[in-house]
């Protein structure tokens, strides 16, 4: 069963994502925060972490990149934002992200773009397409 992490801080996101994952298959923790999200990932090594980039006590991309740093293996890593901030997409790209998604975002297309990362490939989003 492949794990996956879930960096989020909205308690209702994290928790419908969790649930949708689970029925899917996967195995899913769930970190609240930054510091968290890295703790986790540290002791489970989950096969996939999806982030909030705007977190408490951090980053998604600083928590992405700490993971990237510190895991033995690859980690795909696809980030979720309701920001509309500037340069997000393109930090995400910077950081090898398997995928990107604007909240609220299609739960079929965030399921087939976490088949598709756990597969190996890079994914993108229907309007948003993009090679990672």
């Amino acid at each position: 069963m492949k794990k996956i992490l879930i960096v989020e801080d909205d308690q209702n996101i994290s928790r419908g994502l969790a649930i949708r994952l689970k029925y899917a298959g996967y195995e899913v923790n769930v970190a609240p925060d930054a510091l968290t999200g890295l703790e986790v990932a540290l002791q489970k090594s989950p096969d996939l972490v999806i982030l909030d980039i705007s977190l408490p006590a951090g980053n998604g991309f600083g928590v992405g990149e700490r993971i990237q740093s510190l895991l033995p293996t690859a980690t795909p890593l696809i980030f979720l934002t309701a920001s509309q901030k500037p340069g997000l997409r393109e930090k995400a790209r910077e950081l090898g992200a398997a995928g990107f998604f604007q909240k609220p975002y299609d739960a079929g297309e965030l399921l087939a773009a976490i088949k598709v990362a756990l597969d190996g490939g890079k994914v993108s989003q229907a309007s948003e397409v993009y090679a990672l």
